[in-house]
């Protein structure tokens, strides 16, 4: 291995470390250099933790030399999203007023990360509430995207995805509930994966009140990393049961396992919805490398698509109107979530009894998917319908209608169904990163993985990035 140690994949870092070929020290100073050299011009890492990091690699780096077992991410640096439990540091969530909602333990992720060795660097920006694709605040500011300031880095975890892209971490934690974790790795060209609904655990100590039932269901954490190696190890080792999430799965985390070559669904357009052309010739290039590779593509819909997306908005956006909306407009101010306001104006509401059958409904179309996956066990999508989209979309009042919000549907369809999906860069187009999603069947998150590195063979390089102000 060459350069320098925070150019490193945590795959190199963790083998590296655990030869005592470097410390972890090491690794942890190298990238406290990158976050110095290149965060100020990004604004990604808003809560940065060196004191705390640098004692973590001292222990780290004794416990090899006492001879001691140790975990996969042993002294490899991340970043936590700074919308959950950290100990004893503020969940702001990117609101000022949350600033007193301080944790006494973390998260069930944060715990099983640094269980399996990690030594936390920092904790990355967010959009108020983390509501929206963009990510600014008055709290902590605006993040940019490294590849283009004038193309906004995603949202909600667009810092966790800048950290990555950028080279700050090699690791960072990023949650989805419409898009969060898929949309940033998108737009900064790193790998971002949504796992199978349960597989990690979530429990917020700080959150006010138990969520509402479709917010339980549609929320999931999630890696992002430079290369899929790395969000293999990075998921299984914040996966696993936890008893503070009765969601949480007790299925056992996969081994590194080889695929042959499968059926792939492609959906390169959807009837009835504008696309860009940049976004469906990704789309048919990454469906072109997995033939390549022995995969059988074949262009065909999914069941219920366009059906899947609206339920989805139609229960969570609904749902959050009624739970979410009061403490919205009491903690952030109305030009912050300019977004959020247009996304639940475009949304209609709903009675009893059509959430109640909604929830029926979306029960049928999860067994139709898993059925047509029996045959397509990958579906190939795009990430969004739009190339990413300018900075300061929402910084004014919006409007959007059904239509535009349909164009977020390859966001909105796995959100409902719960099925593990791997946002995967595909290079660039113009300068900017362009990418694809691979969803699997429940809990084959392995299988997509192995789809995943077939399109990695093809943007090698990519990463990590100097920011566009700096190069």
């Amino acid at each position: 291995m060459s350069g320098e140690l925070w150019t490193w994949t945590a795959t190199q870092m963790a083998a590296a470390i655990q030869a005592r070929q470097v410390s972890s020290v090491e690794c942890v100073e190298s990238c406290i250099g990158r976050i110095e050299a290149v965060n100020p011009s990004v604004n990604a890492i808003v809560d940065p933790l060196y004191d705390e990091a640098r004692r973590g690699a001292e222990a780290a780096d004794k416990a090899l030399a006492r001879g001691e077992s140790v975990g996969p991410l042993h002294g490899v640096p991340a970043t936590i999203k700074i919308n959950i439990d950290y100990a004893g540091r503020p969940t702001t969530n990117g609101v000022a007023q949350f600033l007193e909602r301080i944790p006494a333990a973390d998260a069930p992720l944060v715990r099983k990360w640094r269980e399996a060795g990690a030594v936390i660097l920092g904790r990355t920006n967010v959009p108020a509430m983390s509501f929206g694709l963009y990510t600014n605040n008055k709290l902590y500011g605006r993040t940019y995207n490294p590849w283009d300031r004038d193309i906004g880095p995603g949202g909600s975890s667009g810092g966790a995805a800048v950290s990555v892209a950028t080279g700050m971490v090699p690791l960072a934690h990023g949650n989805d509930s419409g898009g969060s974790i898929r949309y940033p790795a998108y737009c900064c060209g790193v790998f971002g994966m949504r796992p199978t609904f349960g597989r990690v655990p979530h429990y917020s100590s700080t959150a006010p009140s138990e969520s509402a039932i479709m917010s339980q269901l549609a929320v999931c954490n999630g890696p992002f990393a430079r290369s899929v190696d790395d969000l293999r190890i990075a998921l299984n080792a914040m996966s696993g049961h936890d008893p503070r999430d009765p969601w949480s799965s007790f299925a056992p985390i996969p081994e590194k396992a080889a695929f042959e070559p499968c059926r792939v669904a492609v959906l390169a357009e959807l009837p009835g919805v504008k696309s860009d052309p940049e976004v469906v010739a990704a789309v048919r290039q990454a469906a072109g490398w997995l033939a390549d590779a022995g995969y059988e593509v074949e262009e065909c819909a999914p069941p219920h698509y366009a059906e899947a997306s609206v339920l989805r908005d139609k229960l969570l956006i609904h749902e959050l109107r009624i739970h979410s909306l009061p403490m919205i407009e009491a903690s952030a101010p109305p030009e912050e979530v300019n977004e959020a306001r247009a996304l639940l104006a475009a949304t209609p509401t709903v009675d009893f009894e059509e959430f109640r059958t909604g929830l029926a409904r979306r029960t049928t179309i999860l067994r139709e998917w898993l059925a047509f996956m029996q045959t397509y066990p990958i579906v190939l999508t795009p990430t969004t319908w739009r190339k990413p989209q300018p900075l300061g979309l929402y910084d004014n009042p919006v409007t959007m209608t059904p239509e535009e919000v349909l164009e977020l549907s390859p966001l909105h369809v796995v959100p409902l169904l719960g099925l593990p999906t791997l946002a995967a860069p595909t290079g660039l187009v113009d300068g900017v990163p362009m990418g694809v999603q691979l969803m699997g069947s429940l809990y084959q998150e392995e299988r997509v993985f192995a789809a995943g590195q077939v399109l990695e063979r093809h943007c090698l390089g990519m990463m990590p990035t100097d920011p566009v102000s700096s190069r």
